[in-house]
């Protein structure tokens, strides 16, 4: 009943989350595989994606010439089996390839190869920071057009290097008469590059001429100075990581589809029994080269949900967990919604449009190839991942990925907020013991509120401890900050900090789960003014710059410990640091 009271709020925008951290407002979701609600939402969505595809309501893509598979996968799923929810569509048209669309089924999966390649450099341990020119000694070239030794693997990586999108695969030769015709001038053939040319017998690039290519190639812009989006750099990673390894990208591969249980993600050309091939012309079946590592690889929903299975778990099969954390997040921007990692595309939606609750961001890699379209994107805040792989009119995938998004997102919203009400909801109360605390009375009441948790009441010994930080939050700040603090209305919200800590209480094992109390502290001094650009800067969130500010005694004021029974992960009881209370026990 809760979460459909939540979902009918939601649906209204009323829960609406400011300023608040980066990261999850409330623990991540679990066992929606077992979600009731959850899953008739999706089952909703699959009716209306029937419907579409049928003809009933309009799809907004050729029906006739589509075929997609879609995976929803969640973190704490066993990693034998991470899909929660699936759905897939076989075109009619389709005669060449598999009969049967599945999980299993096979697609190429273009630019979604970059970040299968990225992740061959992150297990390698391979320094990032080390110029490309270090491997590829033939870049160190004076007379090259591009300062290569200034070029890193990381700016390789997070398309920052300004170097050349493609060489030779940008030239189309069965052009050259047209080009002519339209007043181009008449080039011999000598004019072209020596490999790649589309429709030219010259052959894919090897190594030797790529490089030899590389050197005479005009930069696009100066490294680290924006990003521009290029095949090349991840075949030069590839190159550096074998040099670096001792092994061939194919190896790698091989070696990281039996670490994740990626038994069908491999170069170009797949499995044409498994394959889902378009009816219309496409590239299944082609050898990409070298360059397969920018775009030549062949995988399934089933791979790639166990692929961010092992991600958002920070497998140990992929590097350490700082590492991995570090990897996804971004590090330029690509415009007004959109950041760059490495080699990660993070968007980030207008909040008040559709996402007004916890929503923060999503980390997505898209691939295409020859009428084949696909995307992969981590909802960290959520523990979620979502596949959608797709064969035939490419207008398709962002109209999928939008609908199956704005179905999910409230759901799943509304799936953690009950989750997080039943767990952590309830009065905390220590009282006087005779013998160990003769003089204490602690007490806390923890709600849910709107969009996250708050702690509505902390007393000791009968004073009212949260009235008492707002009164040493206006001695111990700058009196703009102070002044800041008071619009906040005295509204304790508290967050995960996402750190845990194993321990014994009182002979049994418990996990001592930190969190923090954030104020939603927003530069908004709304100061009368007849000066130009009044309010431009308001709104701009504060709070991230006060977080462990104040202490007492030794202990931040701001941080809070849930204490978690360590086999069933119910909630026990609450520590307050800065109070020096002990355990405060949970009543409900």
């Amino acid at each position: 009943m809760l979460l459909l009271q939540i979902l009918a709020v939601l649906g209204a925008g009323a829960l609406v989350l400011g300023c608040h951290p980066e990261g999850p407002p409330v623990p991540r979701p679990r066992k929606l595989k077992q979600s009731k609600p959850l899953q008739e939402t999706l089952s909703g969505l699959a009716r209306t994606l029937d419907d579409a595809l049928a003809g009933k309501i309009k799809a907004g893509f050729d029906i006739h010439n589509i075929s997609f598979s879609i995976g929803i996968t969640s973190y704490d799923q066993p990693r034998s089996d991470p899909l929660v929810w699936e759905y897939h569509h076989l075109s009619p048209s389709n005669v060449n390839g598999t009969k049967s669309i599945d999980r299993h089924s096979q697609y190429l999966i273009g630019s979604i190869s970059k970040v299968i390649t990225d992740t061959l450099l992150l297990r390698s341990g391979i320094n990032y920071e080390d110029p490309i020119t270090k491997y590829l000694p033939a870049l160190a070239n004076k007379d090259s057009l591009t300062a290569w030794e200034d070029i890193t693997l990381r700016s390789l990586a997070g398309q920052v290097a300004g170097i050349v999108p493609n060489y030779g695969f940008s030239e189309f030769y069965y052009l050259k008469d047209y080009f002519e015709y339209l007043g181009f001038p008449i080039l011999t053939n000598s004019s072209y590059p020596e490999c790649g040319v589309t429709a030219m017998d010259t052959g894919s690039c090897n190594k030797e001429q790529l490089l030899r290519g590389m050197l005479v190639s005009d930069p696009v812009a100066p490294p680290q100075t924006r990003p521009v989006y290029s095949n090349i750099a991840f075949t030069l990673l590839a190159y550096a990581v074998e040099i670096h390894t001792g092994k061939s990208y194919s190896q790698l591969i091989q070696e990281l589809a039996l670490a994740l249980g990626l038994p069908s993600t491999r170069p170009s050309p797949g499995n044409d029994t498994l394959a889902v091939i378009p009816s219309v012309p496409n590239n299944w079946g082609s050898d990409y080269g070298d360059g397969v590592a920018g775009g030549g690889l062949v995988s399934t929903i089933a791979d790639l949900s166990s692929y961010m299975h092992a991600i958002m778990n920070k497998s140990p099969e992929l590097s350490n967990p700082t590492k991995i954390r570090a990897w996804l997040k971004p590090h330029t921007f690509t415009g007004a919604t959109g950041f760059q990692g490495s080699p990660w595309e993070i968007f980030r939606p207008n909040p008040a449009l559709l996402f007004p609750k916890t929503y923060n961001s999503t980390s997505h890699s898209d691939g295409v190839a020859y009428n084949y379209r696909s995307r992969i994107s981590l909802l960290d805040s959520y523990g979620l991942g979502l596949t959608i792989l797709t064969a035939g009119d490419q207008s398709a995938l962002p109209i999928l990925f939008n609908a199956v998004i704005s179905t999910l997102i409230p759901a799943i919203d509304a799936t953690a907020l009950e989750q997080a009400s039943a767990q952590y909801s309830g009065s905390y109360v220590q009282h006087s013991n005779p013998t160990t605390s003769p003089n204490l009375t602690a007490n806390a009441t923890i709600l849910m509120d709107g969009p996250s948790l708050r702690l509505m009441s902390l007393s000791l010994n009968g004073k009212d401890i949260l009235f008492g930080l707002d009164e040493i939050w206006k001695y111990s700040l700058s009196p703009l900050l102070a002044a800041e603090m008071a619009k906040t209305n005295g509204i304790y919200r508290i967050y995960p900090a996402e750190i845990y800590r194993e321990g014994v209480l009182d002979g049994r094992k418990v996990v001592r789960e930190d969190w923090r109390f954030e104020w939603g502290l927003e530069d908004n001094t709304g100061a009368e003014t007849d000066l130009p650009g009044r309010g431009i800067s308001e709104g701009e969130c504060k709070s991230w710059k006060l977080v462990d500010w104040l202490y007492y005694g030794g202990q931040s004021v701001d941080r809070i410990v849930f204490v978690k029974d360590g086999e069933t992960g119910e909630v026990v009881g609450l520590e307050v640091p800065f109070l020096r209370t002990g355990v405060l026990a949970r009543m409900g």
